[in-house]
């Protein structure tokens, strides 16, 4: 009789253990993203710390190099309509193939650079075209795999998946054309540039192929069970949330003000060789300085999570992000003159520390503004709006850098100061509510509630089998 009574709460503990549960298999599928989100980064941005040698290596104008990067900028926002339809009616797993099979055929559609340029284009369109149907995962794949406690924690982690593909793009450029003399190649109508561009795309033909198959093989697209209720509830259509996104005034304020902030620090970094060019640095020194923002912003990034986790005040997070990257354009505005490299530390540290924390935390403000909706449509919607921008000011501000001169250059972080003092002024009147997170803490006393009452419940009938063992 006792043994019988064990097994009956074994087996009732049991069905309660697994009705919401993470699975070891989750760790693998996250590998899997990581991998294909980073080697995506790093191939969509290896042209930024090179732009101004490719426009005199293959003579094309400025506004068109910048569009390998700024391509993707384009189709981002509608595509994202299409990888949320996507993502909800046929599945992630499918889509991400989808995504991969893109990128592996821009991949090798650019071995055609020294032929014809303008197929790097088409190759890059194409890689704008893929790159929601990957990147708006970010914000599904915790709800669907991890628990409420630890989905922070992963979004961190693809933010730094994202963020180490920026710094590998900068790095083979930088290491290829090191010590590059383009005046002295152009005698040779620039052959010694065009093989070393060669060697950079088919270095990464070779690599980013086995790693996009590798990471889908790994991707799986969801667990035999659910984590927790938010990933076990039905979906509302999809049409309606989407109508339901944008009727919400504050959400539409965090997309207007995200489009401007990313838009012009996206169309800045964008131009950066260019403005270094003008003051007579190279390509080594574009790589350092990207680099350095981004290693700034990997450290401002961790600690900006653990002071949100201490005090979750998105909007005073944002307002100090947003202002201390405006000081950093500023500094940097009488520090180029200079022309003292160890000194670019300074400007590029500051615009990096918040610049990239900040951008983790629009995408999850935006998820908790518009809770029910699907995290992939209003994080998609708010990346678009970015994307958007980043068009509008990378093509602008590559019009403006057609002639490298140091006017210009300062011309653009001056636009880059003003307009980051609007996304910030657009950011006083946000009302801040955190509706998925209220929704959380609810269910979460909910299961704490019925857990409670499981666990007398079963104390009662364990009470009562003991009384009548005794009497048996």
């Amino acid at each position: 009789m006792k043994k019988q009574i064990k097994t009956n709460t074994n087996i009732q503990n049991g069905k309660n253990d697994q009705q919401f549960r993470e699975y070891e298999s989750r760790w693998v599928t996250f590998a899997g993203y990581i991998i294909i989100t980073l080697t995506y980064s790093a191939v969509q941005g290896v042209f930024n710390a090179i732009n101004s040698q490719v426009s005199k290596i293959y003579d094309i104008n400025p506004v068109v190099v910048s569009l390998n990067t700024l391509a993707s900028n384009i189709t981002f926002l509608p595509m994202s309509f299409v990888a949320s339809f996507l993502m909800q009616k046929i599945g992630l797993r499918f889509t991400i193939w989808v995504s991969c099979a893109m990128m592996v055929a821009a991949l090798w559609i650019r071995l055609l650079i020294n032929h014809e340029y303008y197929s790097v284009l088409g190759a890059h369109i194409l890689l704008g075209i893929g790159l929601p149907l990957n990147q708006n995962m970010m914000n599904n794949l915790p709800i669907i795999w991890f628990k409420q406690q630890n989905r922070r924690k992963i979004f961190l982690f693809c933010m730094l998946g994202l963020l180490l593909g920026q710094i590998l793009s900068s790095i083979l450029p930088g290491l290829m054309l090191n010590g590059y003399d383009i005046d002295q190649d152009a005698l040779n109508n620039y052959s010694g540039g065009r093989d070393k561009i060669y060697q950079i795309v088919c270095i990464e033909a070779y690599i980013g192929t086995p790693l996009a198959f590798i990471g889908c093989i790994m991707f799986q697209e969801k667990p035999p069970t659910p984590p927790s209720i938010e990933a076990d509830k039905e979906k509302q259509p999809f049409g309606p949330q989407v109508k339901q996104t944008l009727k919400n005034k504050n959400y539409l304020l965090l997309f207007a003000s995200y489009g401007i902030f990313s838009g012009c620090t996206g169309g800045a970094s964008v131009v950066l060789s260019y403005i270094l060019t003008s003051f007579g640095y190279g390509s080594e020194v574009t790589t350092y300085c990207s680099n350095v923002a981004t290693i700034a912003g990997v450290i401002g990034l961790r600690r900006g999570m653990r002071y949100l986790k201490k005090n979750p005040n998105y909007k005073k997070h944002l307002i100090a992000s947003v202002l201390v990257t405006a000081i950093g354009y500023g500094i940097a505005i009488p520090i180029l003159p200079i022309e003292n490299q160890p000194l670019l530390i300074l400007p590029y540290a500051v615009i990096g520390l918040l610049a990239i924390h900040s951008s983790p935390l629009f995408l999850m403000l935006s998820s908790e503004l518009t809770y029910p909706v699907d995290p992939s449509i209003s994080g998609g919607l708010l990346s678009g709006s970015a994307s958007l921008m980043n068009f509008v000011f990378g093509e602008t501000y590559s019009a403006i850098m057609i002639n490298e001169t140091k006017t210009r250059a300062i011309l653009v972080y001056i636009i880059q100061v003003i307009c980051l003092g609007i996304a910030l002024l657009i950011l006083l009147p946000l009302n801040i509510q955190l509706n998925r997170t209220e929704a959380e803490i609810q269910i979460q006393q909910q299961q704490e509630i019925q857990i409670q009452q499981q666990q007398e419940i079963q104390s009662q009938q364990l009470n009562k089998n003991r009384r009548v063992y005794k009497e048996s």
